[in-house]
């Protein structure tokens, strides 16, 4: 158990960026959507497979596209060679692209916020919704969600997703305690609270927790409120950890009870048998989205277009819901089918009308206008 837990903890530090957490070529001819969705499970026994494309396919992604789970079934199927090669920031990720060669990369698997960012550097193509038929099983949040799409045109499909709600030692702490943000400051937590070092998760749950429908569009009132708000629970914390692998650790030796977080923690500690579990408070939570897109100068659009229909399909979404690097839900609904009832019920996919009821209680994370105010308030805290 031990070992598992260190792997654990080494692939997290792989997928700290959870957040999450990012020059054309001639177009190639369209793969086709029912290929690559008829094609994608060994288990079905389906006969059927898809046109060999060839040539290579270059991944710029976060933890768990790159596994062999993922991409060896894809490279057998389509005759594509697969190169994949992790991003650790946001930031990198689009300096990345945008200091790349014509035809470095194919397939970038950004977090949502920055969509907008790549369409404005002209770093990724557009894409046609008929293309990708699976988005009809998508969670209705994911169906038409906004921050994949610029000026209405769609230039990503929501690929992995999550929420910052509170998770909690239910060995110390009750689940009715932890159905409000109150219990972050009362005073039976205090210092054994762990945050992660970030702002935008930590400061977006307690501008739900103040009432703010949208946690990241604030007036100067609003976000001097977040900010005392903030300092108010300082006391509280006693630990704020640089990597998420840090906050589970925390929460593993129980030198921490308490944190803002989401299934992509509480999972890999009750896997464990460790009494951690997670809830999205009354006040509201905040999600993160991941997404995969065309990368504009992309020398095998088609095999892209292949790779992120075959992304999309049930199977694999939920291969990458429970990828080795950390687990999380997908936007599939359907990917239910090849979890196992233990995963299902852990990732909350076992119950679609329960999902869809959290789903509307959390907020989406988004990058703040002034950005900087908002990391210049975190530091002071930190500080």
């Amino acid at each position: 158990m031990k070992k598992k837990m260190l792997m654990l903890l080494a692939a997290l530090l792989v997928a700290g960026s959870l957040g999450g957490c990012g020059s054309s070529s001639s177009q190639a001819a369209p793969a086709s959507s029912e290929a690559a969705s008829s094609a994608v499970s060994s288990d079905t026994g389906d006969s059927e497979q898809p046109e060999k494309i060839g040539g290579t396919l270059n991944l710029l992604v976060m933890a768990g596209y790159e596994e062999d789970q993922i991409i060896k079934p894809f490279e057998e199927m389509y005759g594509v060679k697969v190169n994949a090669k992790i991003y650790p920031t946001s930031d990198q990720m689009f300096a990345m692209l945008q200091n790349a060669k014509e035809g470095e990369w194919d397939i970038v698997t950004p977090d949502t916020p920055w969509v907008d960012k790549l369409v404005q550097a002209d770093l990724i193509d557009e894409l046609d919704p008929a293309d990708y038929p699976e988005i009809e099983n998508f969670y209705d949040r994911w169906k038409d969600f906004d921050q994949v799409k610029a000026d209405g045109k769609l230039y990503a499909l929501v690929s992995r997703w999550g929420y910052y709600g509170i998770v909690y030692n239910s060995d110390y702490i009750t689940a009715e305690e932890a159905a409000s943000t109150d219990i972050m400051f009362d005073p039976k937590v205090a210092g054994k609270v762990v945050l992660f070092d970030w702002y935008l998760p930590n400061m977006g749950i307690l501008s739900r927790y103040l009432g703010n429908e949208q946690p990241y569009d604030l007036t100067d009132e609003q976000l001097a409120a977040v900010e005392a708000k903030l300092t108010e629970l300082r006391p509280q914390v006693g630990i704020i950890a640089a990597t998420n692998a840090d906050t589970i650790q925390a929460l593993a030796n129980e030198s921490a009870w308490i944190s803002f977080g989401g299934e992509w923690l509480q999972v890999l500690l009750k896997e464990e048998g460790r009494p951690i579990e997670v809830l999205v408070p009354e006040e509201g939570g905040v999600s993160w989205t991941e997404s995969v897109s065309i990368v504009k100068s992309s020398q095998n659009k088609e095999a892209a277009k292949a790779f992120i229909q075959y992304l999309s399909t049930p199977e694999v979404q939920a291969k990458l819901a429970w990828s080795n690097a950390f687990h999380s839900t997908v936007p599939n609904k359907k990917a239910l089918d090849y979890l196992t009832e233990e995963q299902a019920k852990l990732l909350r996919m076992d119950d679609e009308a329960k999902m869809e009821e959290m789903l509307a209680n959390i907020a989406t994370r988004k990058v703040p206008e002034n950005e900087a105010d908002w990391q210049a308030i975190w530091d002071n805290f930190k500080g």
